[in-house]
């Protein structure tokens, strides 16, 4: 076998043990005959983690445990154990223990570079939406009350003027640019206020199935027609549910109003593997431009007649504060796929 193997009885010695055992754990064959496995692991307090497994085991019966621990060799050398026990039963009555070690230490330092890289990757851009949230507070502050000032005095005038009049159509224009820029500022101030995450574990079906539910209610808003295609795993994820569920409603809502017409469909997706979790958001429509692809998290970018622009930028912050990772891959004339990635907890 490639992978360890080791039975112990109901008295502690073992009674079993493969050469892949014997590599990865350092000790000879010989080590382990006539012995306990107390006598070989437990005067030693280097591998406390390695040895609550067992304990855990043992003393609350628990059947087909998962555990990556720790383990230090007799050498000195630190691995990464992947460690699946189970009970041999006979008679109804268990007789013996069943220990399965795997070295996955070279994918546990795999992955602690990644995740690395990432949190390098998300510490730069923390500060540049630092710098950007300051800098939207000031322009929101200056923008905000001349616009109110702007707005109040074109209303007024409108209600005394004629109108039909040609005063009243310039006015109307007023009311409308200043509306826009309530908007903008409006989005901005959402964008700042955006609060640090306080991640907590929930099945990524829920989060995903309340936000299909609420961008269907939208959906009808805008006169569309959503065809959905959801292919989701039973997992868990850590993430705010709140916060993640504002991020996930910017993107199905991206999807949405790039329908080329008033129907059309979007896919979601979600998995894990070994580089954590995916959940990938599609929908037809009409794609982004390879000229427009570079600014797409841009603040106030946007290829709309009316928007504000700041719809994909919120969701990278948000998904920056879970310490992930968003990127979006399109064909222009034919849609767009999102792609959030949440790290291994």
């Amino acid at each position: 076998m490639p992978i360890g193997l080791l039975v112990i009885d109901s008295q502690g010695e073992i009674v079993t043990i493969n050469r892949a055992a014997c590599e990865i754990l350092g000790y000879t064959r010989d080590t382990f005959r006539g012995k306990g496995w107390g006598e070989i692991f437990f005067e030693a307090d280097k591998n406390v983690e390695f040895n609550q497994v067992i304990i855990e085991v043992i003393l609350e019966k628990q059947v087909n445990l998962h555990r990556d621990v720790s383990y230090i060799r007799p050498t000195g050398e630190t691995l990464r154990l992947s460690i699946n026990t189970s009970f041999l039963q006979e008679n109804d009555e268990i007789v013996g223990l069943v220990v399965l070690l795997d070295d996955v230490t070279e994918l546990h330092e795999l992955h602690e570079r990644e995740k690395a890289i990432l949190e390098e990757k998300n510490r730069a851009q923390r500060e540049r939406t630092e710098s950007l949230k300051k800098l939207a507070l000031a322009v929101a502050h200056q923008i905000r009350n001349p616009v109110t000032s702007i707005g109040g005095f074109a209303t007024r005038l409108l209600n005394k003027s004629d109108k039909k009049g040609g005063n009243a159509v310039y006015l109307r224009n007023i009311l409308s640019g200043t509306k826009r820029l309530e908007a903008i500022v409006q989005g901005v101030v959402d964008y700042t206020e955006i609060f640090p995450a306080s991640p907590v574990k929930v099945p990524i079906s829920g989060v995903l199935g309340k936000a299909q539910a609420r961008l269907t209610e939208k959906a009808i808003e805008l006169s569309k027609q959503v065809n959905w295609n959801v292919k989701i795993e039973p997992i868990e994820v850590l993430i705010d549910p709140e916060l993640f569920a504002q991020a996930l409603d910017e993107i199905l809502l991206n999807c949405i109003e790039a329908f080329t017409g008033d129907h059309g469909t979007v896919d979601i997706i979600a998995f894990r593997n070994a580089n954590g979790t995916y959940i990938e958001i599609s929908g037809t429509g009409t794609g982004i431009s390879e000229q427009d692809m570079p600014y797409i998290f841009d603040p106030f970018f946007t290829t709309k007649a009316v928007g504000v622009g700041m719809g994909l930028c919120k969701a990278q912050r948000i998904i920056t504060e879970h310490k992930g990772e968003l990127t979006v891959s399109s064909s222009p004339g034919k849609g767009t796929k999102v792609t959030v990635r949440l790290p291994r907890w």
